[in-house]
């Protein structure tokens, strides 16, 4: 009898999950998955399910990263229990998930145009370089008094739109970003690298 009352819970809990997921609840998809989840952690398919609703109630509130890893350890869950039918879902919202936290981190990288950096990049784009790199350069100064990272990077990916100054600008980008944790910035960074053929080192553990 006590395991067809969890059975029953476990059946409710799941259905008002989908549902708050159906109607873009991310918080309250979230709550009812916390109050889930100790009910199904020894039955390998609802699990495996429930891992991809928390990694969906990650993405609607805005938390990219947690939810690709929910997504990834959902993939690995269904494809062990067997569950093929979950797996084009998967894939597509690690898609989407995936795509979101490009363009979150796009926005992100992104100076607002009156602002130090702003100004510089504006400078650059009329063909001032000198001024822009005197602007970019005066921009990371006050970065780094405020002990401001992105500004810092951004500063500095600025000062990489000079082609003489490129390589430098990056590695030291990447030296801030890296020291920061800000997967954003390194995001950025690495997009900036790319762009013009530069190795960022790798970090090693």
């Amino acid at each position: 009898m006590a395991d067809l009352r969890v059975q029953s819970e476990v059946d409710e809990l799941a259905v008002a999950m989908v549902q708050a997921l159906a109607e873009q609840d991310g918080d309250r998809a979230m709550a009812i998955g916390v109050e889930l989840a100790p009910l199904v952690q020894d039955r390998p398919a609802m699990l495996a399910r429930h891992v991809s609703w928390m990694a969906q109630a990650h993405y609607l509130r805005g938390e990219y990263c947690t939810a690709l890893s929910g997504v990834a350890r959902a993939l690995e869950m269904a494809e062990a229990v067997g569950d093929l039918d979950a797996l084009p879902i998967l894939r597509q919202l690690q898609a989407v998930v995936t795509a979101a936290e490009q363009a979150a981190a796009h926005a992100q990288a992104l100076p607002l145009p009156d602002t130090p950096v702003g100004r510089a990049l504006a400078a650059i784009d009329a063909g001032d370089l000198a001024q822009g790199a005197k602007l970019a350069r005066a921009a990371r100064e006050t970065a780094k008094a405020d002990e401001d990272a992105r500004e810092e990077v951004l500063a500095l990916l600025a000062l990489a739109r000079i082609p003489d100054e490129a390589a430098s600008a990056i590695l030291a980008a990447h030296a801030v970003a890296d020291r920061a944790q800000d997967k954003n910035l390194v995001t950025a960074v690495s997009r900036a690298a790319t762009a013009v053929g530069i190795d960022l080192p790798t970090h090693v553990f």
